[in-house]
């Protein structure tokens, strides 16, 4: 294990860890606007604004050459995540941040299979270790000492709605991710992103518009800017998780990304006065030993 610790970080882990940090600011963004804003509109705005902030950069950086399996990934990624993002905005409108979102520790696990049916990817039995440590954070943040069985916070989760949701939402994210990673390898970090974030807002705005001018409900002024601000996290956590594909495998990637569980239950106690911080915090640090095995030992 001391060898393990005097070991060089591997590249990918900066922009993997960049991502998380990303990632759990954008939903803290998402729980603090989706309670003010339509979720169509609010996916409409941010993932327009994000796609052509992608694209215009990728556009100084010079456009890539795309390959001719970028049409049906980029397809297959924007079909599933229009089903997740509608999933996570109606999770996040009922129910406490600090629990919906350790439910996404979840796609890592989902990951080990599903990653080696797209891609042909098999992490090692260290880093087995560390996705399924990372897993396990987020059942104990569902356990409490008053249930007599290890199957108990598994009702909970089937029991409480936007739980629910975000445990179908890991795994969509699981199939999505590894046909993420086949956009990026087929155009770049910037491009492919881009593209699929374009066409992502293009679809919440139809989605937005077919809905009943009533459901589009600001409760005050627009927060125009906090919209960009959100839209601009959005494209900044692609890019860091992008880059990271094309430097490791994806349930590497992705159960360092999920450190953003830890940031978000931080979030959500300190600044949205969620409760049960004992727990959630000794859940967090599971998953956090888990990103840690991955790391140094994956």
């Amino acid at each position: 294990m001391l060898a393990a610790l005097s070991m060089p970080i591997p590249l990918w882990i900066l922009p993997a860890l960049f991502g998380a940090l990303a990632n759990a600011l954008y939903f803290f963004g998402v729980k603090r606007l989706v309670r003010d804003v339509d979720p169509f509109l609010l996916g409409a705005v941010t993932y327009t604004a994000g796609g052509v902030l992608l694209l215009l950069v990728s556009w100084a950086a010079g456009l890539p050459a795309i390959a001719p399996d970028f049409p049906w990934a980029v397809a297959g990624t924007v079909a599933l995540n229009i089903v997740a993002t509608v999933l996570y905005y109606r999770a996040l409108a009922v129910a406490d941040l600090s629990l919906c979102i350790p439910m996404l520790a979840f796609t890592p696990v989902f990951l080990i299979a599903i990653a080696y049916v797209i891609l042909g990817e098999v992490p090692g039995p260290a880093g087995a270790a560390g996705i399924l440590l990372v897993a396990g954070g987020a059942y104990l943040m569902h356990w409490d000492e008053d249930w007599a069985t290890p199957l108990a916070p598994f009702a909970m989760i089937v029991s409480n709605p936007g739980v629910m949701a975000m445990a179908g939402v890991a795994l969509l994210f699981a199939v999505s991710s590894s046909i993420d990673k086949v956009v990026v390898l087929t155009s770049d970090p910037l491009f492919g992103s881009g593209m699929v974030f374009l066409l992502l807002g293009v679809a919440f705005s139809v989605l937005s518009l077919a809905r009943s001018p009533h459901a589009i409900r600001p409760a005050g002024p627009f927060p125009a800017a906090a919209l960009l601000a959100v839209s601009v996290v959005l494209a900044i956590e692609a890019f860091s998780i992008n880059l990271a594909y094309t430097l490791a495998i994806v349930p590497y990637v992705i159960s360092v990304k999920r450190l953003s569980i830890v940031i978000s239950v931080v979030f959500g106690i300190l600044l949205l006065g969620e409760g049960d911080a004992l727990r959630r915090i000794a859940g967090s640090a599971c998953m956090l030993a888990g990103a840690v095995v991955i790391a140094l030992l994956g």
